[in-house]
C-alpha cells in the first residue's frame, strides 16, 4: 500500500475538491484523479461521487477515510517511536545563543546536561539576538537563548531568568568611588554602546526611554561588538557603559574598571529561550527544554 495515496485521498474528502488539494500538494490535478482512480481499481469499488460543485464519498469511500486515517496515526505513532529509539542512542541538538548567555551562562549547564545526556551531540552558535531569533524562525536552530524577545509569529518561548544592569567605569573616573548612581548622574558621560542588534543594547536603550531619554541624546564614543570588547575600551578610558552582571561575574581582578548599582531601575531585563513554533520537536530538544527549564529554577529566577 503506498501511503502517498491514502494521504491524498482523505484530503480530497477533506476538501471536497480535487484541484485544492493538487494545489496543496504541489500536484496536477490529473496526478490527483490517477491516485483516486488507483485506489478504486484497487478495491474495485467508487470512492467519490459528484454531490454539485463538490466531492463526497460513497458508502465505501466513508469506510476508506475513516480507515485511511487511523492507518496515517499508526505510521505517524510508529514513526514518532522509530525516531526516538534513534535520539536515544544518538540524538543531536542545535543551540543558538546571544552573547551574554552563550559565554557566560550556558557553559556550564551544557557540561551538566552533556553528562546526563551523553548520547547527544551538541552545537552552540553565538549571535547577536536579532541574529538568533531569525535563525529559530526559520529552523536552522532548535533552541536559543537571547538577551531580549523579538515579536515573531514563527518563534515561541519563555521568559528564563532576570539579569541585573549595571554600569562600569574606568577605576580613574570621577564617578568610580560610589557604589551606586542614578541614570540621570550619567547621561552627560561619554557612552560605549553594543552593537546593532545586540540584546544588552536593546535592553540599555528601554532603560534609558523609561527615563525619556533616546539614545540619540547621548554622546556615543564607539560601538563594540561583543561584551569584551565593551570591557577594554570602558578600561582604557574611552567611555562608560552598561553591561549585564553575568559579564562581571568572572571579571578579572586585574581589569581597571569599577562597577556601579544602578538606583532604583525602572526596566527590568530579562533572558529568553526560543524555539520554533511547532506541534512535536525531537526527543533531544525536548530533553534539553525540559533540563533548562528546571535550571532556571533552581537556580532561582
Amino acid at each position: 500500500m503506498n501511503i502517498n495515496l491514502l494521504k491524498t485521498y482523505i484530503r480530497v474528502v477533506e476538501t471536497q475538491n480535487l484541484s485544492k488539494t493538487a494545489e496543496e500538494f504541489g500536484l496536477s490535478q490529473p496526478a490527483v484523479t490517477k491516485q483516486i482512480q488507483a485506489l478504486e481499481d484497487m478495491y474495485g469499488v467508487l470512492l467519490l461521487e459528484r454531490s454539485g460543485r463538490r466531492l463526497k464519498p460513497t458508502e465505501a469511500g466513508e469506510v476508506l477515510y475513516q480507515h485511511a486515517r487511523e492507518v496515517l496515526k499508526a505510521v505517524e505513532k510508529t514513526e514518532r517511536a522509530m525516531e526516538e529509539i534513534a535520539e536515544s542512542r544518538k540524538g543531536k541538538l542545535y543551540i543558538g545563543a546571544s552573547t551574554i548567555p552563550g559565554q557566560y551562562i550556558l557553559p556550564p549547564l551544557l557540561k551538566r546536561f552533556k553528562d546526563e545526556y551523553p548520547h547527544i551531540s551538541i552545537s552552540m552558535d553565538i549571535g547577536d539576538t536579532e541574529e538568533i531569533f531569525s535563525r529559530i524562525a526559520e529552523r536552522e536552530l532548535d533552541v536559543g537563548v537571547v538577551g531580549g524577545w523579538i515579536n515573531n509569529r514563527k518563534v515561541d518561548g519563555f521568559k528564563w531568568m532576570e539579569d541585573e544592569l549595571l554600569v562600569i567605569v574606568p577605576e580613574s573616573h570621577s564617578l568610580a568611588g560610589k557604589k551606586e548612581v542614578e541614570v540621570r548622574e550619567i547621561l552627560h558621560e561619554r557612552w560605549v554602546f553594543r552593537e546593532k542588534g545586540s540584546g544588552t543594547r536593546k535592553a540599555v536603550e528601554e532603560l534609558l526611554s523609561a527615563y525619556d531619554v533616546r539614545k540619540d541624546d547621548l554622546n556615543i564614543y564607539m560601538e563594540a561588538g561583543s561584551t569584551e570588547a565593551v570591557l577594554a575600551v570602558v578600561e582604557s578610558g574611552m567611555g562608560i557603559s552598561i553591561v549585564s552582571r553575568w559579564a562581571l561575574n568572572s571579571i578579572d581582578s586585574y581589569r581597571k574598571v569599577k562597577v556601579l548599582k544602578i538606583k532604583d531601575p525602572k526596566i527590568k531585563r530579562f533572558f529568553y529561550v526560543v524555539y520554533p513554533k511547532q506541534k512535536t520537536r525531537r526527543k533531544s530538544v525536548q530533553d534539553f527544554l525540559n533540563y533548562i527549564k528546571e535550571q532556571g529554577k533552581s537556580l532561582g529566577f
